[in-house]
C-alpha cells in the first residue's frame, strides 16, 4: 500500500506538468491564430483602402443634378447604370472627332431589378443620330457627346443628360472603361472560350470562321472592335458582343478568386466610376450570382439613315432610332416600377419610314441563356485556336 501510495504521489506532479504544457500550447496556438487573423484583416483592409483610393472618376467626372436619377421610393427596388467603353482610336476613316478625350464606342444602359433579381441591358448604337442641336463636332452621333458636351469637367454627364432628356431614362451610377482594358486583362488571363456565331473577317481578309474557339487577347480585341465589314454596321457588332459578354460571364464565374485578384490592378487602371470599391464588389457579386436566364439584352430599334457631316459636308451613315418602338421597348423592360413614358415625351428625332434605307430592326429582349451556341448549331466547328 505504501508503495502504491508512493507511486500515486509521484505521478500527480507529472500530470500537472502535462496539463500545464497542453494549456500553454493551446494558448500559443490561439495567440498565433488571432495574430494571423488580425494580420489578414489588416491586409484585407489595406487592399480595400488601396483599391478604393485607386478607383476614381477621372476625366469622366460626376453625374450632376442635370441627370435624372431613380426616384427615392424606387431606389430599394431598382438601380440604373450607364456603362461605356471609351475608344481613343480614330474613326474608320482615320478621323478623330474626340478632342483627344475618346469617344463612347460602347454604350450600354443597365437596369438592375433588385427585387426580382434580373438585369436588362440596352445596347445603344454608338452611331445613333441625336439631331443637329446637340454638340457632336458635326457628326450628329451619340458617341461624340461625351467629348463635345458643354460640361468639360463632368463629361459623363453630357451623355447621361441625353439619356435623361431624350430617352427619359434615369441614371444612378456610371462606369467608363478604356477599351484597351480587355486586351490587357486577357493578356494576363490568357484568353477565353467563345462561340463565334458567324464568320468574322477584317479588312485584311483575316477570318475567324463560325465555331467555338479559345480566343487570345488579340482576337478578343478584334471581335470587340470589328464593325466595318458588316453591311449593318453597329447592329451586327452589338449582336456579336452579346456572345462575348456571355463567354466572359461564364469565364469569370469559373475563375478562382486568385485570378480575379490578379486582374484587379489592370481593371482599376482602365476604369473610371462614381462607385466605391464596396459598391463595385456588391454589383459584381450580384451579377456573378445570377443565372444567365436572368440577364437580358436588347438593341435600340431602328436602322441606317443618311446624314451630311456638319464639318466635312460628306454623306455619312448614322443609326436612326424608331421612337415609337423604342418607347415600347423601354416601357416593357427598363422601367419596371415606373409609369410608362409615351413616345411623344422622348426627345429623339422623329424619322420618316422612308429614311431607313436598309430596313429596320425591332428587337425584343433576348436572354443571355438563350443565345445560340455550338450545341444548338451542329455544324459549328470546335477548336482550341482561332483562325487568323
Amino acid at each position: 500500500m505504501e508503495n502504491s501510495t508512493s507511486q500515486q504521489g509521484s505521478t500527480q506532479p507529472s500530470n500537472g506538468r502535462k496539463k500545464g504544457s497542453k494549456n500553454r500550447v493551446v494558448k500559443i496556438v490561439l495567440v498565433v491564430l488571432a495574430a494571423l487573423l488580425l494580420l489578414m484583416g489588416i491586409g484585407v483592409a489595406i487592399v480595400y483602402f488601396y483599391l478604393d483610393a485607386q478607383i476614381s472618376e477621372g476625366d469622366a467626372g460626376q453625374l450632376t443634378s442635370a441627370v435624372q436619377s431613380t426616384t427615392p421610393e424606387l431606389k430599394s427596388k431598382v438601380v440604373h447604370y450607364l456603362v461605356c467603353g471609351i475608344d481613343f482610336d480614330k474613326d474608320d476613316d482615320g478621323r478623330d472627332y474626340s478632342n483627344g478625350l475618346g469617344m463612347t464606342d460602347v454604350i450600354m444602359y443597365v437596369t438592375l431589378d433588385v427585387e426580382k433579381g434580373t438585369m436588362n441591358i440596352l445596347q445603344i448604337p454608338r452611331d445613333t443620330y441625336v439631331g443637329e442641336e446637340l454638340p457632336t463636332g458635326g457628326t450628329y452621333r451619340l458617341n461624340a457627346i461625351y467629348s463635345h458636351g458643354a460640361d468639360e469637367v463632368n463629361r459623363i454627364s453630357n451623355l447621361a443628360t441625353v439619356l435623361s432628356d431624350d430617352f427619359a431614362l434615369p441614371v444612378d451610377h456610371y462606369v467608363t472603361i478604356n477599351m484597351d482594358m480587355f486586351r490587357a486583362m486577357f493578356k494576363i488571363l490568357g484568353g477565353l472560350e467563345m462561340y463565334v456565331p458567324w464568320d468574322v473577317a477584317d479588312e485584311k481578309g483575316n477570318v475567324i470562321p463560325q465555331g467555338t474557339y479559345f480566343l487570345d487577347a488579340d482576337h478578343i480585341e478584334w471581335i470587340l472592335r470589328q464593325r466595318k465589314e458588316y453591311a449593318q454596321g453597329d447592329l451586327k457588332r452589338l449582336e456579336l458582343q452579346q456572345y462575348f459578354y456571355k463567354a466572359m460571364f461564364r469565364t469569370f464565374k469559373s475563375f478562382p478568386m486568385s485570378d480575379v485578384i490578379k486582374v484587379m490592378p489592370t481593371f482599376i487602371t482602365y476604369v473610371n466610376t462614381d462607385m466605391s470599391v464596396s459598391d463595385l464588389i456588391s454589383l459584381a457579386s450580384t451579377f456573378m450570382q445570377m443565372d444567365s436566364s436572368k440577364i437580358g439584352f436588347a438593341r435600340c430599334p431602328g436602322g441606317s439613315i443618311t446624314r451630311y457631316n456638319g464639318v466635312t459636308g460628306e454623306k455619312e451613315s448614322c443609326y436612326g432610332i424608331n421612337v415609337e418602338n423604342l418607347a415600347t421597348l423601354l416601357n416593357n423592360y427598363y422601367r419596371p416600377y415606373a409609369d410608362p413614358v409615351p413616345a411623344s415625351a422622348l426627345g429623339l428625332p422623329v424619322l420618316d419610314e422612308d429614311e431607313f434605307t436598309l430596313g429596320q430592326l425591332n428587337d425584343d429582349l433576348k436572354m443571355m441563356g438563350t443565345l445560340e451556341n455550338d450545341s444548338t448549331l451542329p455544324d459549328a466547328e470546335s477548336t482550341s485556336q482561332p483562325a487568323a
